[in-house]
């Protein structure tokens, strides 16, 4: 940005003497480039640190996600509200870890908004490489072998469960489970089929200010 100390940088835009909407091109020029901060080892350091506790990223061509005005970059899936091809999404540029990206009715992504321009606009578009994972949960009675009928509904529409908790308060029973699925009309169609289930009586996916 032309200044020789990082400190003149942050003062400079504090005072709106420069604004964040070329500083956010930088940003994805770098992210494009797949560059790193090398003038500072130190910052170098507790990025490269932190990095190894977070989600891991992919680009966007394995996400089959486009960004505008990027042809790739590295992108990764908000956990809050695990989006999946056929939702509608927006792009958070998140310093050092790429863009992330939320569904447009998270209440994080709305919270934010408050920084428009780290928003960048994206798109589910061509083939996907990766797996999305969702979470689901479905109540009903407790019975045997219900556990077995709802594994082997997901297994059968190609979906492989990740995390599974179950939660028995006789004579009900709450199961939550993270799977990985292709995109939400599968979802919807394996959710349609665990309602129909002996001794289920909800299924849904659970989303950000839902249940």
């Amino acid at each position: 940005m032309g200044f020789r100390k990082a400190e003149d940088f942050y003062v400079a835009l504090g005072a709106a003497k420069i604004t964040p909407k070329p500083v956010v091109a930088k940003i994805l020029q770098r992210l494009k480039q797949g560059e790193a901060a090398e003038e500072d080892p130190t910052a170098s350091t507790i990025i490269s640190t932190r990095r190894a506790r977070r989600r891991p990223t992919n680009s966007s061509s394995e996400f089959g996600i486009r960004v505008d005005g990027v042809s790739d970059v590295m992108l990764r899936l908000a956990k809050c509200c695990r989006p999946a091809p056929g939702d509608d999404i927006v792009g958070y540029i998140s310093l050092g870890r790429g863009i992330t990206i939320h569904r447009e009715d998270c209440p994080n992504a709305r919270a934010l908004s408050r920084a428009p321009d780290r928003f960048t606009p994206v798109s589910w578009e061509g083939e996907l490489t990766t797996g999305f994972k969702v979470e689901v949960q479905i109540d009903g009675w407790d019975r045997h072998r219900l556990l077995e009928d709802l594994s082997r509904t997901f297994s059968e529409a190609g979906m492989n469960i990740v995390e599974a908790q179950c939660t028995a308060n006789p004579p009900m029973i709450r199961n939550r489970f993270v799977v990985e699925c292709a995109d939400t009309q599968t979802l919807k169609t394996t959710i349609a089929k665990l309602r129909n289930i002996d001794a289920v009586f909800d299924a849904f996916r659970v989303t950000p200010g839902g249940g």
